[in-house]
This record gives C-alpha cells, sequence and structure tokens, in this order.
C-alpha cells in the first residue's frame, strides 16, 4: 500500500461507485479537466466502476483515502500500461470532495503515485496532458518535474469550444534524481511557474 503522511492508496472497489457517481455529474469540478463531460446513470457508473476493479492488466485504478478514517476523497489512474516498452500515461488525479480540493492532496499523492508507477510497475517513462489554460495544474507538474513535450491544438472539445492540450512526460531517471522539495518551496515554485504560463498566455 503506497501512502504519504495523510492519504494512502488503494485499488478500486466495486461500491465505489456510490462515490464516483456524484463526482462524475458534478460537472464544475470537471470543467478544467482533459475528461469528457457526460452525465452518467448509478447502473453506468456502477458497471464502469465494477470493470475498474476487476481488471488492472492495462490499466490501474487507484483510490485515494484519508488514513485517519478510510474515507475515498478522489481517486487517481494509470492508462495504456506498455509493459514491453515499459511506458504508461498517467491519468490524472480527481479528487471528489470539496473540502479537500485546497491543493494539499494533490501535492501529497502526486509523488507516491509516480513512486508506484516508477519502482513497483518497472516503467521507465510515464506522460500526462493539462489544459493549455489550466495554469495551476501545469504549474503543479511543472514544479513536480515533469517535461513540457509539446502542445496539442484544439485537441479537446469541451464546454462548447476547442482546447490546447499540453503534453508531458517524465522518465524514471527524472524521477530517482528530482529535487526534494518542501511543502513550502513546492508552493513558492509552483506560484512563480504559474506566473510565467500566464505571463506567456497573454
Amino acid at each position: 500500500m503506497k501512502e504519504s503522511e495523510t492519504i494512502y492508496l488503494r485499488l478500486f472497489e466495486p461500491e465505489d461507485f456510490e462515490k464516483t457517481y456524484h463526482w462524475h455529474n458534478d460537472f464544475n469540478s470537471l470543467l478544467l479537466t482533459c475528461g469528457p463531460l457526460r452525465y452518467v446513470s448509478k447502473e453506468i457508473e456502477k458497471k464502469w466502476a465494477y470493470s475498474k476493479a476487476t481488471n488492472n492488466s492495462n490499466e490501474i485504478y487507484l483510490a485515494a483515502c484519508l488514513k485517519e478514517t478510510d474515507e475515498m476523497i478522489g481517486y487517481c489512474s494509470i492508462l495504456n500500461i506498455d509493459w514491453q516498452n515499459r511506458k504508461c500515461t498517467y491519468g490524472g488525479l480527481v479528487i471528489g470532495e470539496k473540502q479537500y480540493k485546497d491543493g494539499d492532496a494533490f501535492m501529497e499523492i502526486g509523488p507516491i503515485i509516480l513512486d508506484y508507477i516508477f519502482n513497483e510497475l518497472n516503467m521507465n517513462r510515464t506522460s500526462t496532458r493539462a489544459l493549455k489554460e489550466h495554469a495551476i495544474i501545469r504549474a503543479s507538474l511543472e514544479a513536480a518535474g515533469w517535461c513540457l513535450e509539446g502542445t496539442e491544438r484544439d485537441s479537446i472539445f469541451k464546454n462548447g469550444s476547442y482546447h490546447d492540450a499540453c503534453n508531458y512526460s517524465m522518465l524514471r531517471s527524472e524521477f530517482i534524481n528530482r529535487e526534494p522539495l518542501s511543502k513550502s518551496q513546492k508552493i513558492k515554485k509552483m506560484v512563480e511557474i504559474a506566473k510565467r504560463i500566464k505571463r506567456e498566455e497573454m
């Protein structure tokens, strides 16, 4: 079990649909993600959660839970696992419970999911993406050591318009040799990067 100071990760369970059903129907919290906005019924969500809980050969869905109470507050995913070439896609992180969207959970979960990808799954490369206009997510990725590889123009159709998506990657060697930062140092670095991104978009 991978864990941080206050959070641990576990595999999805079928009954997790009771939580994810509400999160996936909360469009406000999903507007700045790269995923689609689609209404889901409880039955559809139940089948989706069951499929994620019973198949981990080429994708892994992990519930993010509080160590103190075991409450599931979000989830993350590892997708497109290519065992031969040792690469995968970090599907991102959804924090469903609103009181934990302050950023602390993102900073805690990121390192432990990367540790799982590189030191347990033995991947050599992982990739992810973020909407170009989402400066905070992009800043959190770059502050954590992700490398911007390029931009996909008009890649995501959402909320009535097309959006550019920024592609990021991280290699095992970069994860191992990353600079250790305290929480305050991470926040300071994120703020500086977010300001730079916003200046570039002006």
